[in-house]
């Protein structure tokens, strides 16, 4: 009797695996190149990150209203991570964008008033009015951009993944798709993320 036990429940244990596996490895051919970009945050999904960068060049950050955290003196913003969401390793290389745009009753001038930089601390350029980052084979990872302040003009930017000109975007699943697109080509199309949208500022005081 036991053996016949033991033997019922290692084929029990058999299609358990099977149906496991499958469901495992079961995707959607229409989303298997759709990637999503946002801003990498420790704690709620949807915080705000607040970025100052004084006159004097103090630089700092916090969450929501929380602690301020003081990150340099030269002028140059504390890191503004931006995440690159994916569990795929690719032929192709992805390209996000980001846009940094004035906030309401803001008017500093890119180039004028500051420039957007790199992790590196290398001058990017804008495409199309957004400035492009490149994600090599589609891996997943996070690049931090940067803001220089170059002059004592005071100012607000908001910097998002999708394009503030075309208003907060929506949530109807029949607008979803357009309203969330950040890039798109032959190989893949990326989305970002609707809770992110004008929670990332950055003050020049």
């Amino acid at each position: 009797m036991k053996k016949i036990i033991s033997v019922f429940t290692m084929a029990i244990a058999a299609i358990c695996f099977v149906a496991c596996g499958d469901d495992a490895w079961t995707t959607d051919p229409a989303l298997e190149h759709l990637y999503y970009v946002g801003f990498y945050k420790t704690g709620t999904y949807s915080d705000a990150l607040n970025y100052e960068v004084a006159a004097n060049g103090t630089a700092r950050w916090r969450i929501n209203t929380g602690a301020w955290t003081e990150t340099g003196t030269d002028g140059v913003s504390s890191d503004i991570p931006i995440q690159f969401h994916s569990e795929r390793v690719r032929s192709y290389d992805v390209t996000t964008y980001f846009y940094v745009t004035n906030n309401a009753g803001s008017t500093l001038v890119e180039g004028t008033d500051y420039v957007v930089l790199n992790e590196s601390g290398t001058a990017i350029g804008k495409v199309d009015g957004k400035y492009p980052l490149t994600w090599p084979q589609a891996v997943k990872g996070v690049q931090n951009v940067k803001i220089r302040r170059l002059t004592s003009t005071n100012g607000v930017l908001k910097i998002n993944t999708l394009d503030p000109a075309n208003g907060t975007p929506s949530v109807k699943e029949e607008d979803y798709r357009e309203s969330t697109l950040n890039s798109k080509t032959g190989d893949y199309e990326v989305r970002g993320l609707t809770h992110d949208f004008n929670k990332v500022t950055v003050t020049f005081n």
